[in-house]
């Protein structure tokens, strides 16, 4: 029962008026005994907080502190809700006040508090972290009896929350480090299923993150995170094993060599096994992540004089398991042993050192003997990517003879990968100005480099061999010698050789007779019949063009070009669209002449096909010639400069085109707006929604493809215009799912799925029906995405659906 409110009142003057501690004592002692609440006890004081006297207020306050102190436990819900209110207001008060703010919140922080939202409200009353901190481990103890037990994953998700605050922001964890491990950890690996219906939206990627910034938050935690990430890769559930292998990485950025070096025996044990033995993309991409990551952590480890080089431990585990792999080409263990000795070479320079050192006699070896070719020079390209010249001194010399003998190799793959290596080499500091010691390109890659593109000219103009050591090559090189001078489909797979070496200068680095390279490599791209040779010489030509003076051009192009009777019209085209490309990028008048023509280009009867496909060439990126890294000449917002001056003569084609020839105007439509900015994309859409529209009822599928990709980010968050057509559009992708070409099916699929973001609308049955004959397809990969389509479509306008 309550007390008479002047027996309390008088409590409270004599402790405020009075400076009586013991009064706080006794009117704890009346609170517990049911003599009064703690709220009438505010109630009480009320006269006293809001004195205009800040140490009448402060002595207010500090009785109700020193009770809560005595009493906490009894306290009720609406008790705590309204005193963490209060406690938020005083936190603003005069200064005087904080410390016995901060008494009465610590009292209150050791309740196991149910409402998980109480301890948030806590944590952020504070206006200064050092506040919050001060409670010292107190706080985390209350913190971790509240969580403790917790299944709602929206209280999960606010604990999750709080738990990284105090991890990241250095709370004193005391004694309770393991506690507020174990109590969060517990939850490790996150399995959660969002009910049908739920209301909340909270996804298991919320919650995988959250709870992977706490236990990743400080290096504290590595004792008991180690061991647990090691138990749980030998779960039998992929997404397990993804879990702990991306949480291991994360560690990677916050721990040290210290943290980790008990643990890389147990570590490597199940990385190997996931890279191994696993059956998964996903696990095997997140395991070299892993591998990648702990090498990086370890190498970046500032050592003491009586410190182990726990890099070296790793890298010594990772090589003896993985070195003898290398020498057993029929094994099927060889691939994986690469990817790991790739992900342990490519995280430092160290490592790469050390790997390099180790490996790269053995390749050679192998390379020499015709085993595993293919296999050998893909690996040293990896290794020596980033190895800096003192690692490479000895091996040098061997992997260029090795660049240089596949080079003359039949098989595309491994000359284009040959020209990799010889670029990764080519970073590599040296003295000698030739071909077997190329140079870097931070040394431009001077007096020297202009010595090695005239070398590279002169050996593909003239077959000038001579400054070639005659004793540093196997045979294969000196047959090649003898097969330059009378073999033109030898010398035309020189201008691989010829692309690295002068394709990748500095545009202030002369490339000598000009002139003279573009009217071989025009020749060449008009008129090899080797697929590969005719498109490097394009490239090469178009490489070049970018970076130099162009005046009149490419004659023979438009000769070659306009007679249908031309045996080279398909090598002609090729050069056309990468110096299109070479002037697009640049800005250069020219270029719109180029583009026009292949614009006409599209009606074609031989050609038409491929230059609608020639666009996305002209859109996209290049990874080998004419990008920023080879030094070209590439200006901010071509893409969108050439639609803003094209978009119209495409409407103007397709409209004049006859029906049959429709399609590739449509084709090169859709490359075009694939490759813009979303943002250009949703501007420019209602012009070209009713051509895109009509691309959908095109019979030629790679048009059907391409347009499909370019509306379904769009579908994602639609502008109004889209959904004035939405009947349309819905009829017209439903009727694409049952296209005979599985990729079209399932492109079309992924747009009804985006579409069922649209409000809820009269097409939902009709869509439904439609959706059920995709379930039954016999490609497993379609019948998986009308199943999530159908399910989003299901889910529209039902009670938790949107």
């Amino acid at each position: 029962m309550a007390a008479d409110s002047a027996l309390l009142l008088g409590l409270v003057e004599e402790f405020v008026l009075g400076q009586q501690d013991r009064k706080a004592v006794d009117t704890a002692t009346e609170l517990k005994a049911g003599q009064f609440t703690i709220l009438q006890l505010v109630e009480a004081l009320g006269l006293h907080l809001t004195s205009s006297q800040p140490q009448t207020r402060a002595r207010g306050v500090q009785l109700l502190s020193s009770v809560l102190q005595e009493c906490h436990g009894d306290l009720t819900e609406r008790e705590v809700e309204v005193l963490i209110v209060f406690y938020e207001n005083r936190l603003k008060d005069h200064y005087v006040i904080t410390p016995h703010v901060i008494q009465g919140l610590k009292a209150l922080v050791s309740l196991k508090l149910s409402n998980l939202c109480h301890v948030v409200t806590l944590i952020d009353s504070f206006s200064h972290p050092t506040e919050l901190k001060g409670l010292g481990a107190d706080f985390v103890f209350g913190f971790v009896q509240s969580v403790d037990g917790e299944r709602d994953p929206r209280n999960l998700l606010l604990a999750f929350r709080i738990a990284g605050k105090i991890v990241r922001e250095g709370y004193d964890l005391g004694k309770f480090t393991e506690e507020l491990f174990e109590v969060t950890s517990c939850y490790f690996p996150i399995d959660f299923s969002p009910p049908p219906n739920d209301p909340h939206g909270i996804t298991q990627e919320e919650l995988v993150l959250a709870l992977r910034a706490v236990l990743t938050g400080t290096p504290r935690f590595a004792e008991f995170l180690l061991p647990l990430i090691i138990e749980k890769l030998d779960s039998d559930v992929q997404s397990a094993k993804v879990d702990s292998l991306q949480t291991l990485t994360a560690c990677a950025s916050v721990y040290e060599h210290k943290e980790l070096a008990q643990f890389l025996p147990g570590l490597w044990a199940s990385l190997r096994r996931e890279v191994f033995q696993t059956a998964s993309e996903r696990v095997e991409s997140a395991g070299l992540a892993a591998v990648g990551s702990l090498t990086a952590c370890l190498s970046r480890s500032v050592l003491n004089s009586d410190s182990e080089d726990s890099l070296n431990v790793f890298l010594e585990l990772v090589l003896k398991d993985c070195q003898h792999h290398l020498c057993e080409p029929d094994l099927k263990l060889v691939w994986p042993s690469a990817k790991l000795l790739q992900a342990t070479s490519t995280a430092s320079y160290r490592a790469s050192h050390r790997v390099a050192a180790a490996v790269l006699p053995s390749l050679i070896e192998q390379y020499n003997s015709r085993t595993q070719v293919s296999h050998t020079i893909q690996l040293g390209r990896s290794i020596i990517v980033n190895v800096d010249e003192s690692v490479l001194l000895d091996f040098r010399q061997s992997l260029c003879s090795v660049v240089f003998s596949a080079l003359s190799e039949s098989n595309a793959d491994l000359q284009i990968t040959s020209m990799r290596v010889l670029t990764a080499l080519g970073q590599q500091t040296g003295d000698a100005p030739n071909l077997s010691t190329p140079l870097p390109m931070n040394v431009y890659l001077s007096p020297l480099a202009g010595q090695t593109a005239s070398r590279a000219v002169s050996l593909f103009l003239d077959g000038d061999v001579s400054f070639l050591p005659e004793n540093a090559f196997p045979s294969q090189i000196q047959l090649l010698k003898v097969r330059f001078q009378c073999d033109s489909r030898s010398q035309s797979q020189m201008v691989c050789l010829l692309m690295g070496c002068v394709c990748w200068l500095p545009r202030t680095v002369e490339v000598p007779q000009m002139d003279r390279l573009l009217l071989e490599l025009e020749e060449l791209s008009c008129t090899s019949d080797h697929p590969l040779s005719y498109t490097s010489a394009a490239k090469c030509y178009a490489g070049l063009v970018n970076k130099s003076p162009a005046g009149e051009m490419l004659k023979r192009i438009s000769t070659e070009l306009d007679s249908a009777s031309s045996p080279v019209r398909t090598q002609a085209f090729t050069l056309l669209l990468w110096v299109s490309k070479a002037l697009l990028l640049r800005y250069h008048p020219l270029s719109t002449a180029l583009t026009d023509k292949l614009f006409s280009l599209l009606s074609d009867p031989e050609l038409g096909s491929l230059a609608a496909d020639g666009f996305s060439l002209l859109m996209s990126d290049s990874q080998d010639v004419l990008n920023r890294g080879s030094h070209a000449d590439v200006r901010i917002m071509y893409r969108q400069r050439f639609f803003t001056e094209n978009s119209a003569k495409l409407v103007e084609g397709f409209n004049a085109a006859v029906q049959e020839k429709k399609s590739g105007y449509l084709k090169a439509l859709s490359h075009i707006v694939n490759n813009l900015p979303r943002q250009v994309q949703l501007t420019e859409l209602p012009a070209l929604l009713p051509l895109l529209l009509e691309a959908l009822s095109c019979p030629d599928q790679g048009v059907q493809v391409s347009t499909l990709s370019c509306l379904q980010p769009v579908l994602l968050d639609p502008p109004s215009t889209l959904i004035t057509q939405l009947e349309v559009l819905v009829g017209r992708t439903l009727a694409l799912t049952t296209s005979p070409t599985m990729k079209v099916r399932i492109a079309s699929l992924r747009c009804i799925h985006a579409l069922s973001r649209f409000p809820e609308h009269e097409v939902r049955l009709w869509v439904l029906r439609a959706l059920a004959a995709p379930l039954d397809d016999h490609k497993r990969v379609v019948r998986s995405e009308a199943a999530v389509a159908r399910n989003e479509w299901f889910l529209l306008g039902s009670p938790g659906g949107r």
